[in-house]
């Protein structure tokens, strides 16, 4: 029988949906990409912004319009009132801390047994590895702590033993994912972020491991000297800023200041062509215009290699939802056009710092007449097939690790030349 996976959001939830791909295979499930033809269809939720919401509802009735007959899953982040709407389309509704024990239940109704020596599966190059979900901040605009209010840590113990099968498998690179993993927190060996860290590193040979989402103030000094201090740590971290207004931070409920964003910014880049990506978010209540230009300085002096620009849009049960000085939606689409704009203007500055120099590139996939992967700092690589011939006697690169001189901007990335 065949089951369709649908995955909405953050990487917490690409990872769970990987959680949950192995174990619909160990049950016998062939995976399908046609959901017209799936037995199962399995939607993992995100509400996350009215326009999240707004897909998943549109997938729900497109999955029940071609494919009546399956057996529909919304798993989630999912809103009382989009459960209400769909509740004649959707089988089964499945909360966060319930997916762990969907393959069970599953096997219950359709009664099947776990079956062995199946084939191997076919890996991505990197490996999503979740250790925590659960924020408890309650940022005013977010829906999230209402959705994954519990703070849940992996232990140690599995996350370490899944990181040393999958460099077995051959990943060559893993994400550390979670809804805010700066809160990773294992009692048991009274280890935080950093300790997991350095407890990777020690237990792993060639693995290079990546961060997901942070927030500004979770970066601390001891976590900035281990990234200096081993290069298997990617020099790239992605922030979650949201604005440089320090009023309109403390609105947000951010529990920091510009100033403070300022020093971490400062304290970050004194780690070598270490490169950030950021979040902001546009048209807050009460954003004025002189705000705005705070969050767009702060943009320009950044040197970000990319930003993330989101409208703001009022979430049920937030206590933004209930302030009054509204952004209209045309001065809203404007800031973030101009943030859009200025985000790429930065961004090419920043890809023009690296051209002439040589980086290790982990390729991960063939797109037309390009090779294309990524550095460390997450650079985006693109090496043209036709020149792989003068220095590489294999056709297949994918989840190799190949040393590259980077040489002129091109589509969004960097155009560069192996090396031998």
């Amino acid at each position: 029988m065949k089951v369709y996976f649908c995955t909405f959001g953050c990487k917490l939830n690409q990872a769970e949906t990987q959680i949950l791909e192995k174990k619909f295979s160990q049950q016998g499930w062939e995976k399908t990409k046609n959901f017209s033809e799936a037995k199962i269809c399995l939607i993992n939720s995100c509400v996350v912004t009215q326009k999240a919401a707004k897909e998943v509802r549109q997938k729900i009735h497109q999955i029940f319009e071609k494919n009546p007959s399956c057996f529909l899953i919304v798993a989630g982040c999912f809103t009382p009132e989009m459960k209400e709407k769909e509740k004649e389309k959707v089988n089964l509704w499945v909360k966060n801390k319930e997916k762990d024990n969907l393959d069970q239940k599953l096997a219950l109704i359709f009664k099947i047994a776990p079956k062995n020596n199946l084939p191997p599966e076919h890996f991505p190059t990197r490996a999503l590895i979740k250790i925590q979900s659960g924020c408890l901040n309650y940022c005013s605009y977010c829906i999230v702590p209402w959705m994954r209010n519990e703070l849940i840590s992996r232990p140690q113990k599995d996350i370490l033993e899944e990181i040393i099968e999958k460099e077995k498998q051959g990943f060559k690179e893993v994400v550390l994912v979670g809804t805010n993993i700066g809160f990773y927190s294992c009692p048991q060996n009274k280890v935080d972020l950093t300790g997991l860290l350095k407890n990777i590193l020690e237990q792993t040979d060639n693995l290079r491991i990546r961060l997901s989402s942070l927030w500004p103030t979770q970066i601390k000094k001891d976590l900035i000297s281990l990234i200096k201090k081993d290069p298997r740590l990617c020099h790239h971290l992605h922030l979650s800023i949201q604005s440089a207004s320090s009023k309109v931070l403390k609105k947000m409920n951010r529990n920091y200041q510009a100033p403070d964003l300022k020093k971490i910014i400062k304290s970050l880049k004194k780690i070598k062509d270490l490169n950030l990506t950021a979040d902001f978010i546009v048209g807050f209540p009460g954003e004025t215009k002189k705000d705005f230009k705070k969050t767009k300085d702060f943009v320009k002096k950044g040197e970000f290699l990319k930003i993330h620009v989101f409208r703001f849009s009022a979430r049920p049960q937030t206590k933004a939802a209930l302030m009054k000085e509204i952004v209209a939606e045309k001065e809203k689409h404007k800031r973030s056009q101009e943030l859009i704009l200025l985000g790429e203007e930065v961004s090419r500055k920043r890809k023009e710092f690296f051209l002439n120099k040589k980086e290790l590139v982990l390729l991960e996939q063939k797109k037309g007449e390009y090779w294309q992967g990524f550095t460390s700092n997450y650079l985006k690589i693109f090496i043209p097939e036709k020149d792989l011939f003068k220095v590489e006697s294999q056709n297949d690169l994918r989840n190799k690790i190949k040393k590259v001189k980077l040489t002129e901007i091109f589509s969004g990335g960097i155009k560069g030349e192996l090396i031998k």
